[in-house]
């Protein structure tokens, strides 16, 4: 697939036109039209065709330029925004002011397509380490921190900045990261269209280069079936309703292990169990997997009279994720913006009313970790193994959208109401987009190898029907003491 860089001449934008060896221009020809390429909008000064796959997308660019409208979308995100500069509020010609907060050390993160480009760190702050010979300035008050190994708050600024641009619907920019004297993050500023020095300029076109070359290798590569693994979560509760850590039963390593929270004094604890199956390319033998893992499980978890619970939050406090692994698939931000319309946003409709509790500290859209195998895992799912049922409809949705994401084009969760709807857990919102959502999935025609599977769950998500968090889950997998000779029909 082809990229065209279109701009609209923005200042020192022309260091990175001499180093780019993409098309580019304030306009696109006749021909470069018909070609359909993939547009990247430098600036904000063109209109969309919705029908092209875009790369920072003009009306988010908009609106992340307007501060109080961008702090708003944060905010849902949890990310805290404090504007760095002064700028009318769109009603009263109040002016919010620039923050008065002393921060410990504040950040510069170039951002391109889920990946933080470099670092650059103010130069009165804090080093961890001497600095290196050849830091680089940037705009005089910076310096790029580069051959060193990042402080911890270096690593937590870069995974904020990320997450703040994905937040606001961009693909790159670059964010101004303070960190508190408690250690919060806040963002103080965010460019769209940055200001290009050398350095920045080469950075952006090299990131440029590879993402045209990953989009030309992909449309290039045979198909192949998308690998799926999953790593879901479950507490273990006594019949007092205390909590009872998996760590009294389990290792951290294996196939069945334990899991850690990290408390606010970051000294971790595991209490979470976690099932770790092998991975397969086909739903219904992950599920297998799956049921095996529980299997060990009750091996190692020898009280039966201990109750297995899942969902999102069935205990305050105890956060639980349902993170579904991909391979064989390249990891953009449009794949992750698919996943969470068409999976992460219908599946609000079955959840529990204490399952938002875990959002948006956890569940945030758009989360995910790369892994080392070269895939990746989505991380914004609460843990699903509340049944067989459910966890079928849920793999095999995940499959379905993984394998055909570029024919999925709605995107309600760009509107912020509908962001808003997702963290607050409004279902008869989310119920309403639920048709539109489902007629495209049903246009596909791989729907049908999994129609049995995705039946039951859209009849679920309409009647919205919230999963019991306090349920027993071994009840319904007929594991430990609800176990019966035919474990092949798991299809409660």
């Amino acid at each position: 697939m082809q990229v065209f860089l279109l701009h609209s001449n923005e200042p020192t934008l022309s260091l990175l036109l001499e180093r780019l060896r993409l098309p580019h221009g304030t306009r696109l020809t006749a021909h470069q039209e018909k070609m359909q390429p993939c547009i990247i909008h430098w600036g904000c000064y063109h209109a969309e065709k919705a029908s092209r796959l875009l790369v920072q997308p003009v009306k988010c660019q908009l609106r992340a330029n307007n501060v109080n409208k961008a702090a708003e979308v944060l905010k849902l995100h949890g990310i805290r925004y404090e504007a760095q500069r002064q700028e009318p509020e769109e009603e009263g010609g109040l002016q919010t002011p620039r923050s008065l907060r002393r921060y410990s050390y504040e950040y510069k993160v170039p951002v391109f397509h889920l990946q933080a480009l470099t670092l650059y760190q103010r130069t009165q702050g804090i080093f961890y380490g001497a600095p290196h010979p050849m830091q680089n300035r940037h705009e005089d008050e910076f310096i790029e921190v580069v051959n060193e190994t990042p402080s911890y708050h270096a690593i937590r600024a870069k995974r904020e900045a990320v997450k703040a641009i994905y937040a606001l619907g961009l693909d790159f920019g670059v964010v101004h990261i303070g960190v508190g004297g408690g250690g919060e993050l806040f963002v103080l500023e965010l460019e769209t269209a940055p200001a290009l020095d050398e350095r920045l300029a080469e950075l952006f076109a090299d990131a440029l280069h590879r993402f045209a070359g990953e989009l030309e290798e992909e449309s290039a590569a045979p198909r192949t079936p998308v690998m799926l693994g999953a790593d879901p979560e479950f507490l273990l509760r006594n019949e007092q309703g205390k909590i009872l850590f998996a760590s009294k039963y389990l290792e951290k390593e294996g196939a069945v292990g334990c899991d850690a929270i990290v408390l606010p004094s970051f000294r971790k604890i595991y209490p979470l169990a976690e099932l770790r199956p092998e991975p397969s390319r086909e739903v219904d033998q992950l599920l297998r997997n799956i049921h095996r893992t529980m299997q060990q499980a009750v091996r190692r978890i020898e009280d039966e009279t201990v109750a297995w619970v899942a969902g999102g939050m069935p205990v305050t406090g105890f956060p639980l994720g349902g993170h579904i692994h991909f391979s064989g698939i390249r990891l953009s931000s449009e794949l992750l913006r698919v996943f969470d319309n068409y999976l992460a946003l219908p599946l609000v409709l079955l959840e529990d009313t204490t399952t938002g509790k875990r959002k948006p500290k956890y569940g945030f859209l758009g989360d995910f970790r790369r892994q080392k195998h070269g895939g990746f895992e989505y991380r914004v799912l609460p843990s699903w193994i509340v049944s067989p049922k459910l966890a079928r409809g849920v793999l095999a949705l995940a499959k379905l959208i993984a394998e055909h994401y570029r024919q999925l084009k709605c995107r309600p969760l760009d509107e912020p109401a509908v962001q808003e709807a997702y963290y607050q857990g409004d279902k008869l919102r989310i119920r309403q987009l639920l048709p539109s959502l489902w007629n495209d999935l049903v246009r596909l025609p791989a729907y049908r190898t999994y129609e049995r599977h995705l039946t039951p769950l859209k009849a679920s998500m309409l009647r919205m029907e919230g999963w019991n968090e306090q349920d027993d889950i071994r009840k319904r997998w007929k594991i430990g003491p609800f176990v019966r000779k035919e474990v092949s029909s798991i299809n409660s």
